[in-house]
């Protein structure tokens, strides 16, 4: 088959790319050659970007997008089924990636409760054993998006003695298997951030979940409690957030993710001792690299032996067009 990676970032992984798919052609659009390279692809594998419908229709022969990495945003699932192609991400559980980044959420949460910035600063006054911290142990957190991510960073979270209040947009019994307490639908994520000292989003970013935390959600959080976002920035109101810290709604946040990527050097929240910050590497990791070369081949596998893609988006509807 013949494989179109559609950015020219890819070409820094040609020497892991190539040989991982060796019984395809491969090529790589730089900018601007991604129209002009479409026609000649049965796949296109795409960073997170903005895929339109008049960009697809160039792909005569295209047959699945799939998306490197866990994010749908920029992925146009509509438009994809519209033309009878697939439209595929690599699901986070299971390939490096939501394991990456729940571990990226307990690293906000060590910082933030061991107080890393103030704990640097009595160092560097020759002090020792300041400031006390708060450990994780005992303590209450609450999850916020149960899908793959979620699940791992509920796994974890119970690992390490805690309590588990998750909130998702809809139930499901599995999660109480997985060591959830207590449940709350979405629109009920203001009643249970209460009495927890950690609050974790992991939801996926949605036309429907954009801007789902706002002032009353932070208002209803402890003062006490500590924010982290290891999703996506724009799940947040960035005016709300800024008025949290300033308010001292919260006593801290921890970020992974950003509003705007990269965030502007300038921007406060990089430079506030209450926040701590890593820049969108939750998922970058040996094994989310491994891990999703290996998906995207055994998917375009499936797909050459005229099976149905995995974590496919659209499967269903598809395969309703196929049946009119």
């Amino acid at each position: 088959m013949n494989i179109l990676f559609g950015d020219k970032a890819f070409l820094r992984l040609r020497d892991s790319l190539f040989p991982a798919f060796k019984e395809h052609s491969l090529d790589v659009a730089g900018d601007g050659e991604l129209e002009q390279k479409l026609p000649w692809a049965d796949v296109l594998v795409i960073r997170p970007m903005n895929i339109t419908k008049s960009l697809l229709q160039h792909g005569t022969n295209l047959k699945m997008v799939q998306q490197w990495g866990a994010g749908v945003e920029g992925l146009n699932i509509q438009d994809c089924t519209d033309l009878g192609i697939y439209a595929c991400n690599i699901p986070s559980r299971g390939t490096g990636n939501g394991e990456g980044v729940a571990e990226m959420a307990i690293l906000h949460m060590m910082l933030l409760g061991r107080r890393y910035h103030r704990s640097r600063e009595k160092l560097l006054e020759g002090k020792v054993f300041t400031p006390p911290g708060t450990v994780l142990w005992g303590k209450k957190a609450c999850v916020i998006g149960l899908g793959n991510l979620g699940h791992c960073l509920v796994e974890r979270l119970k690992g390490l003695g805690m309590t588990v209040a998750g909130v998702n947009r809809t139930y499901r019994d599995e999660f109480f298997q997985w060591g959830v307490d207590t449940f709350h639908l979405l629109t009920e994520i203001e009643k249970a951030v209460t009495g927890c000292r950690f609050v974790i989003v992991t939801l996926a970013l949605t036309p429907e979940t954009r801007h789902t935390i706002g002032e009353s959600f932070f208002q209803a959080m402890d003062r006490d409690a500590f924010f982290i976002n290891v999703a996506r920035g724009d799940i947040v109101e960035r005016e709300a957030f800024d008025k949290a810290i300033q308010n001292k709604w919260i006593a801290g946040a921890g970020l992974d993710v950003f509003w705007n990527e990269p965030p502007d050097i300038a921007d406060p929240i990089l430079h506030h001792p209450l926040i701590t910050t890593t820049p969108h590497v939750g998922g970058v990791t040996d094994a989310s690299f491994q891990g999703a070369i290996d998906f995207i081949v055994e998917n375009i596998k499936r797909l050459s032996d005229g099976r149905e893609p995995c974590s496919c988006l659209n499967v269903q509807d598809i395969n309703r067009r196929k049946t009119l």
